[in-house]
């Protein structure tokens, strides 16, 4: 649920105040648009779809939290795909000024539609893409709603050290997820 006000807190700084017009004047919009790009076969996939449609039906039956702005949701599957499909996916969004993306749940989709939500000043919300080159200095509106793969290398390295392992074998796979995945 934390994500969730986060997102809520997010839609609300970009989509009210960095795109209203000249005027001084705000005015609240009766929709906002949030589009989700991840794969609804994977078992991430389907629990982050139940609980995204669930927490969007929360705050829009509830008229207290955005006071008569209705939250809508629109969903793409990526299906496991790497990066064409989720360039197309995250340009159709921006069609429906959409004001923050949620998703994808992979590393390597998500460093390429970070490159899109900078240029779109559009705040990209990942769940599931854990690699550490994916930082708020190349990639500002980028947000990692989980912790990076350094923390898990980091247990790793410890575990190496205590048991004064002097020869240890890593296997990944050989993609810019699985080699900043891998500590040297």
């Amino acid at each position: 649920m934390n994500m969730f006000w986060l997102l809520v807190l997010m839609v609300f700084c970009n989509g009210l105040f960095m795109r209203t017009s000249t005027t001084s004047v705000s005015t609240r919009p009766n929709v906002v648009n949030i589009g989700a790009i991840f794969s609804f076969n994977s078992s991430i996939g389907k629990v982050a779809k139940v609980a995204i449609e669930t927490a969007i039906k929360d705050v829009n039956d509830n008229p207290a939290i955005l006071n008569g702005t209705t939250l809508k949701i629109a969903m793409q599957d990526s299906k496991l795909s790497s990066g064409f499909l989720g360039i197309v996916e995250a340009l159709c969004f921006m069609e429906n000024d959409t004001v923050a993306i949620l998703g994808p749940q992979h590393s390597v989709m998500a460093h390429v539609i970070s490159h899109i939500s900078n240029e779109l000043n559009v705040p990209l919300l990942s769940f599931a893409a854990t690699d550490p080159t994916l930082n708020s200095l190349q990639f500002p509106y980028f947000v990692r709603t989980t912790q990076s793969d350094l923390f898990q290398m980091a247990a790793v390295a410890e575990i190496v050290a205590y048991y004064e392992w002097r020869d240890v074998i890593a296997i990944y796979i050989d993609d810019d997820h699985g080699r900043n995945g891998v500590l040297p």
